[in-house]
């Protein structure tokens, strides 16, 4: 089935996660947003709120292969849920898995064209990214173990079917590999982060993130935004066609991280429904987490608007440069902070049922 965009990309992703959120009974305490914008410094700000977009030391032969690298990380950023699992078995988090695994095809030369990424199995995939597919549990029998498929596992076909499924496509689109479409989509796009996030999310099913809540659609799509500002970040000074324009209007890259955050901070207040999601090990289901996610870009939303006031009307001392603060600087900042020795320790939600985030 073809998929297609919602018209006004930005704008339908903030009145859908808005109305989500308002029928969620998800308050967004404006008290606790002016809190945030006075306690903020900015050291602070400026400390975790700068990113430059993924480089690594590495060569790369063309630009073509260096967008491939970055892209196929970009699609496969999830498997939060399996943190837990993944620093048992390797002391590595769910995003530097999907880096250690990319940096693995790449150093060892491993095909990553259309044809090779969907041919791969789920035992190459467990392989490349160091996931222990299988483990040995006690047997009813004394002294004896038996070898089952280890939670972790269930990624690695997560992650095997995106890759299959991402390689099918660029072959149906006569593509040879992910960074050439990219690039590409970008020459499309014309300059606009919008369009190019259009462009990914009508082509490939695992940039297709939205779900039908309470008979509606919520419409998150958080890996296509990321892509754009991580390329934007990355090439923008230097290849005019990753120079978008206009993603300082972008909603935030919305995943377990941010929603957690703006919790702890006050700023969301859940119904009873939801709080069991934030306590220790918070299992939630794919509506709840659309739920959660929706109410974080709404009030990410909130909180910018509040914090480009001017005049007499600006909350705080923190000066946003001349654009003022956008949802992108924001999501930054609130996944930067997240992963200080003070708030690590905040249980977080998570769901194994999910590719998208």
């Amino acid at each position: 089935m073809t998929f297609t965009c919602p018209s006004n990309l930005y704008e339908s992703v903030y009145t859908s996660t808005k109305q989500c959120r308002e029928r969620s009974d998800i308050r967004i305490d404006q008290n606790a947003i002016v809190g945030f914008l006075d306690k903020l410094t900015q050291e602070s700000w400026d400390k975790h709120s700068v990113a430059n977009g993924m480089s690594f030391p590495l060569k790369f032969d063309s630009l073509e292969q260096e967008v491939n690298i970055l892209s196929l990380i970009d699609i496969l950023n999830t498997g939060h849920g399996f943190r837990k699992e993944l620093h048992e078995d390797s002391d590595r988090g769910a995003f530097e898995t999907i880096v250690f695994g990319i940096m693995s095809f790449h150093i060892s030369s491993s095909a990553t064209t259309a044809d090779a990424l969907s041919r791969l199995t789920g035992w190459e995939v467990g392989s490349h990214f160091g996931i222990t597919m299988q483990k040995d549990v006690p047997s009813e029998l004394a002294h004896v173990t038996m070898s089952k498929p280890s939670i972790a596992s269930k990624l690695a076909g997560q992650l095997q079917g995106v890759l299959n499924e991402t390689g099918r496509v660029l072959k149906e689109k006569k593509f040879e590999t992910l960074g050439a479409f990219v690039i590409d989509a970008a020459k499309r796009a014309n300059g606009s982060g919008e369009k190019f996030a259009e462009i990914l999310i009508n082509t490939f099913p695992a940039f297709q993130d939205c779900a039908e809540i309470d008979g509606e659609k919520v419409y998150i799509f958080k890996k296509a935004f990321l892509l754009a500002s991580s390329l934007e970040r990355r090439f923008g000074a230097t290849e005019p066609i990753f120079a978008f324009k206009g993603l300082e209007k972008s909603p935030i890259f919305a995943d377990n991280v941010i929603p957690t955050m703006m919790v702890h901070f006050g700023i969301l207040v859940l119904p009873e429904s939801l709080k069991h999601t934030v306590q220790e090990d918070g299992v939630t289901t794919v509506e709840e987490s659309y739920r959660l996610r929706a109410a974080a870009v709404d009030g990410c939303r909130e909180i910018v608007e509040k914090a480009n006031l001017k005049g007499e009307d600006k909350i705080g001392k923190v000066e946003f440069g001349e654009k003022g603060m956008s949802s992108c600087d924001l999501d930054v900042y609130l996944w930067r902070v997240a992963k200080e020795p003070q708030y690590r320790k905040i249980p977080r939600f998570h769901c194994k049922e999910t590719i998208f985030f």
